[in-house]
């Protein structure tokens, strides 16, 4: 919970100083009025600085994480189809980019978090076309193999709202003060072709998996809004004026991705029980990720005199009334800010797993790395 507070603090905090400009915070009451005319300078000049070198960033990780999930969602193994497949899976992804640090004037924002995340279920099924087209299945006699046989065609699709009946009350249980609700939708289809068959040795001590190539189309939607009541207050920080900010944080987040992959697998199954695979690929992508952030509350703040004799000019300390240091104000701090990334055009990424089969069960664990973006995709298929 501490750290989803820092989180909300961050986000609020700072995405807020970003859109003064555009006039969506709003200050009322006595401590509004008591920040320093420098200080207020640079607050509105400071948006410009955190859009770049901070907003955009944060969004551009969220979206690198979206598309991750997109491309890794159809358990496809080694790509090995003998008639057809059905199975479901859950996919997370994550990253941890560098902290990120903005220095501004008498402003300073340090270590501020740049992570991404997203996650995705589906329903998975896999069909060899040779099998579908009524020539059996692809490990038949080679002398009875179609070339349509080289062809297994992995379709993939869910729709999924957990904001409703016993997912919300889980979420509750586990996140006090918190409300999450939202949608995921996706779906699409990847056509693999082996360009090099697979080998057995007969006897299920050994099969090379071959070298297959897989082209996709992979549509994801992620409609999220999460609502944060914090009883507490955190502290917040403008130039010499120190105190504390609480209220209710409300997050919209929305993602729509449209992904064609492109990838070459390969991989050994070993004792029949085994099965081992990698791969490598790349991906292009369309769409975008929006992130609106409202946050309303009660503000105390105070003027620090320490603060105030190294963060304002000599001549500027003598305007401040003395019967403004060290005491106390109150007011009342609302934001509506928000932030908008395009997904990036190209994502190279690597692919590794491996698959234990019991009889005509087989369980998947899937990892996919693209530069900082991690993503595991975990799941059960049923072979026929």
């Amino acid at each position: 919970m501490k750290g989803m507070r820092r989180v909300v603090l961050v986000f609020a905090l700072f995405l807020s100083i970003h859109s003064v400009l555009e006039a969506k915070v709003t200050c009322t009451g006595d401590a509004c009025a008591i920040l320093p005319t420098n200080i207020l300078t640079q607050i509105n000049n400071v948006d410009q600085v955190l859009q770049v070198q901070y907003t955009d960033k944060v969004l551009q990780s969220m979206t690198e994480a979206a598309i991750i999930t997109n491309i890794n969602s159809s358990l496809m193994g080694t790509g090995i189809v003998n008639r057809f497949q059905v199975g479901t899976g859950l996919t997370l992804a994550g990253q941890k980019k560098a902290d990120i640090d903005i220095l501004y004037g008498d402003l300073n924002f340090r270590k501020l978090p740049n992570v991404g995340a997203a996650i995705s279920p589906n329903f998975v099924v896999a069909v060899n076309l040779g099998w579908l087209l009524g020539n059996g299945p692809s490990d038949t006699e080679p002398d009875l193999k179609s070339f349509m046989h080289r062809f297994n065609l992995y379709l993939h699709g869910f729709s999924f709202n957990f904001g409703d009946g016993d997912v919300q009350r889980i979420i509750e249980q586990q996140l006090s003060n918190t409300k999450l609700a939202g949608d995921i939708t996706n779906g699409g289809f990847t056509l693999r072709y082996h360009l090099v068959e697979n080998y057995s040795d007969g006897y299920g001590f050994f099969e090379f998996a071959g070298v297959s190539l897989g082209l996709g189309l992979h549509y994801q939607k992620q409609a999220i809004n999460l609502t944060y009541s914090d009883s507490s207050t955190q502290a917040i920080t403008l130039g010499p004026a120190k105190g504390t900010w609480g209220g209710e944080s409300t997050f919209n987040y929305n993602s729509t991705i449209t992904s064609v992959p492109l990838d070459l697998r390969t991989g050994v199954r070993m004792f029949y029980f085994l099965t081992f695979f990698a791969g490598a690929g790349t991906s292009l992508n369309f769409g975008t990720t929006d992130l609106v952030i409202q946050r309303s509350g009660p503000l105390t703040i105070s003027l620090d005199s320490g603060a105030i004799s190294t963060s304002i000019p000599a001549n500027l300390q003598a305007l401040i009334p003395s019967n403004l240091l060290n005491q106390s104000r109150t007011g009342t701090l609302g934001l509506d800010v928000s932030g908008k990334a395009l997904a990036p055009n190209s994502l190279g990424f690597l692919v590794a797993g491996f698959e234990f089969n019991a009889l005509i069960t087989k369980i998947t664990l899937e990892a996919m790395v693209s530069q900082q973006v991690q993503s595991v995709m975990a799941g059960f298929k049923i072979a026929f």
